[in-house]
Order: structure tokens, then sequence, then C-alpha cells
């Protein structure tokens, strides 16, 4: 895969899910200019030798002072900056001053039911999902709920997947810290083993992709078992050679 390429493709995907999940602010001084409230995934880059960042509307950026971070991880980022001028000899704009939270993640469980057996606590809403072709297979949402210390378990059901080959995503949580109002957590979600499994691909500007198309359910109300759903389907894409 030619990690210097950069495709749009899935950025309108992105932001029309990720309104008022994440914020953006720019500023700027000389050529730097800084930014904030990006999810990215972390990734190794062999050729060059040096950590990258896979961040919607820069592509893959070098970040070289992620000395605490490995291949795969995902972080939010709360700041970071770049020299929009950078013609070094590195392939990549170099991304500095970085501030970066790590953010957890899960896989999902597939399944021809969904049980929720203890996963009882109610989601409130959901933030997203967002994902674009730099996150390898992976999606973030923020979650809110109740609880102080929030389980999740992502579930794929297997005998819902639609004309299309849209795939159904159950969300569950369940509460094991003490209850408050309004508790928001980012998750990522790693899907790309079914999107390797599915084989539905595509090509876009000279650009190949696997990805699925994917509906995000939750449990929403306990007493009836009501499931909401996310705003509209959404795309999770890999790039591939």
């Amino acid at each position: 895969m030619d990690m210097k390429k950069k495709n749009w493709l899935f950025f309108p995907i992105l932001f029309m899910m990720g309104i008022g999940l994440f914020s953006c602010n720019f500023g700027n001084s000389g050529n730097y200019s800084t930014y904030t409230g990006y999810p990215a995934v972390v990734t190794f880059n062999y050729s060059t030798g040096g950590i990258l960042l896979g961040v919607p509307n820069f592509g893959y950026l070098a970040a070289p002072e992620l000395t605490n971070f490995t291949d795969g991880d995902c972080v939010f980022l709360n700041q970071f900056t770049i020299d929009l001028t950078d013609v070094s000899a590195n392939p990549y704009l170099t991304a500095s001053n970085i501030t970066a939270t790590k953010i957890n993640q899960l896989t999902y469980v597939e399944s021809d039911t969904v049980e929720i057996g203890d996963y009882t606590l109610p989601i409130t809403s959901i933030g997203g999902p967002v994902s674009c072709e730099f996150y390898q297979g992976k999606f973030f949402a923020t979650i809110n709920t109740n609880d102080s210390n929030p389980v999740f378990q992502l579930i794929y059901k297997n005998n819902e997947d639609g004309a299309d080959g849209t795939k159904n995503f159950y969300l569950l949580a369940k509460g094991t810290g003490t209850t408050t109002s309004g508790t928001a957590t980012t998750y990522a979600f790693d899907v790309s083993s079914l999107i390797y499994k599915c084989q539905q691909d595509t090509i876009v500007q000279n650009s190949h992709y696997l990805f699925i198309n994917a509906n995000l359910k939750y449990l929403s109300n306990i007493s009836d078992t009501t499931f909401s759903s996310t705003s509209n389907p959404f795309i999770v894409p890999i790039p591939i050679n």
C-alpha cells in the first residue's frame, strides 16, 4: 500500500457523520498551523522507519515525537502543529507539539442473535460514528451513558445484512462505576477482519479500497429493549494495493 497517497473519497462521509463529535479549531503563525480535536490511528511505516498518524484532512503525518505509542494505537489529538511549507526529504508533513490521549479500542463479536445479558446500561446517545481511509478499518464513536466507567460490547448480527450488503452492529453497555449524569466516552472499534472477510471493493481515482457499509444501533431503553440507531449508514474503508 502506498501510504503517501491521499484520497478524499470518504471524507464527506466522515464530516457528515462527525458533526458535533469532534471540534476543530484552527490557528496559524507564520508557516505553522495548529489544529485541535482530531481522532487518529498510529501506524509504523517500515520504509521510513518512523511513526505516522492517519488523520482525516491530512492523510499520513510523520510523528517522531510519539514515542509512547505503538502501531495500531488509536488516539485523540488534543493538539498538533504542522509546517505547511515543509519540503524536507521526508515524504510526509511532520506533526509537532503533539498532545494526544490514547483511546480504548474494541473489536466485534459475530452472532445471529443479540444477547443482552448483564449489558443493561442504557446508552443515551452516540456522537458519530466516523471513519476514513486512514483509519485502517476502524471507526470512532463518542458514547453517552449515565455511568462513570461503562464497559461496551459490539455485536455484528450476521443474519441481518441488507440487500446491498449493509451490516448491522449493535452496541451494548454495562455499568461498572458510579451513577452519574451525561458521561461521554470515546472508543475506537476495529472491524477490519470483517472488511477483509466480505471482500467488497471499489476503485476511486485509481485508488483501490475494501469497505463495508454499516448501521450502528444501540440499546437506549432497557425496560422495553428499545434499540435506537445513529442517523445514517456509514462507510468503513481499508486501502489496498
